[in-house]
């Protein structure tokens, strides 16, 4: 892999930032579209005019990370706080609400979490490879900019944090519930790890808004056997399939 310097970098994610802002609350987007037949992603960029960036966007997300530059990236900065459950089945993944007070910051930009969520198999691959799961933890800034933390999942342990959220997952499209005494900490869904990949993407559910600052962790965390199984037996498949890296930027933090 090839050394870039952190202003080079820099310098290209301005070129970058000018990118349409995309919105939080489209991440699941209301309209009839899913993951199989003629509702399928081949399809998304036909059901509706606002959908179209997913047929013609040119940075869209997930992506085959691959062909990185190493950089010393600023480091994230993650503060997670307790939340009470709050977790819904949107009709495409199971979904949990964050309360107000958490946040990632980053090169000076705060994000505030908003909510996490996941597919299966991994939506993003990493040098080719496909994980059993993959979690998104979606934040905003103060002016619309969105920011993504990816995280893979692969078969092993127990994940102690994830079996609080799945001894109640909603197995039927629902709004969502709280549980005030079940409390979470999105901390213990994150690698020990946080060496990252950092680029500039998408939404990866309709309407595929570009913008989006992601950064994916290179490390994976585990979950179960029991665990996996538990969400596939609720969506088989809910991932977009990779898209066109075309000439945007991948950087890993060295």
């Amino acid at each position: 892999m090839k050394k870039i310097t952190k202003s080079a970098f820099l310098f290209a994610g301005a070129l970058l930032i000018n990118l349409p802002y995309a919105q939080a609350e489209d991440t699941h987007a209301k309209n009839h579209w899913g993951y199989h037949g003629n509702e399928g992603p081949e399809h998304w960029g036909d059901i509706e005019k606002k959908y179209a960036a997913c047929a013609e966007g040119t940075y869209q997300s997930p992506i085959d990370i691959k062909k990185s530059i190493n950089a010393e990236l600023a480091p994230l900065d993650i503060s997670y706080k307790d939340t009470p459950l709050e977790i819904l089945n949107n009709g495409h993944t199971i979904q949990v609400n964050y309360k107000e007070g958490s946040t990632l910051k980053v090169d000076g930009q705060t994000y505030n979490l908003l909510q996490f969520h996941f597919h299966t198999p991994s939506e993003n691959e990493i040098n080719g490879k496909r994980y059993e799961m993959e979690l998104h933890f979606v934040h905003k800034r103060d002016d619309g900019q969105l920011g993504v933390l990816g995280v893979m999942i692969e078969e092993g342990q127990e994940n102690k944090t994830a079996q609080l959220i799945w001894d109640h997952l909603p197995k039927h499209k629902a709004d969502a519930e709280t549980f005030k005494n079940i409390t979470i900490n999105g901390e213990g869904l994150l690698p020990d790890d946080k060496e990252y990949y950092r680029f500039m993407g998408s939404l990866t559910t309709p309407p595929c808004s570009e913008g989006v600052n992601w950064h994916v962790f290179a490390e994976p965390i585990q979950f179960s056997k029991n665990q996996i199984d538990a969400f596939k037996a609720i969506f088989p498949m809910n991932a977009r399939p990779v898209q066109p890296q075309n000439n945007r930027l991948i950087v890993l933090d060295k």
